[in-house]
C-alpha cells in the first residue's frame, strides 16, 4: 500500500482526461492520459487494456473517458495555449 505522503496524486482530481489508442503487435492498446489543468507539463499516461479491433478499442476508450471525467464540477479542460506549439 502506498503512503499518502510519499506520492501526491491530488492533482489528478483536477486533471483533464484524454484517451490514446495505439496499434501494438496486432492489438489496439487503450491508454488514459491525465493532464494537470494547473500545470499542463504534468502528465500521467496509464495503459488500461488492449482489444482485437480498433472499433472495440474506441468504444472502450469512450466509456473509460466518460467514467474518469465524472466530476460534480463538470469536465476539466486544459488551455491549449499553455503549450508552445509551432506548426511550422
Amino acid at each position: 500500500m502506498r503512503n499518502k505522503t510519499d506520492d501526491n496524486d491530488d492533482w489528478l482530481l483536477d486533471a483533464e482526461v484524454q484517451t490514446r489508442i495505439v496499434e501494438e503487435k496486432g492489438r489496439w492498446a487503450v491508454s488514459l492520459v491525465f493532464i494537470d489543468t494547473k500545470d499542463p507539463s504534468r502528465i500521467l499516461v496509464n495503459e488500461i487494456a488492449d482489444y482485437r479491433s480498433k472499433r472495440l478499442a474506441e468504444i472502450a476508450a469512450l466509456n473509460m473517458k466518460r467514467t474518469a471525467e465524472k466530476d460534480p464540477r463538470g469536465i476539466q479542460k486544459v488551455n491549449k495555449d499553455d503549450y508552445d506549439i509551432n506548426d511550422n
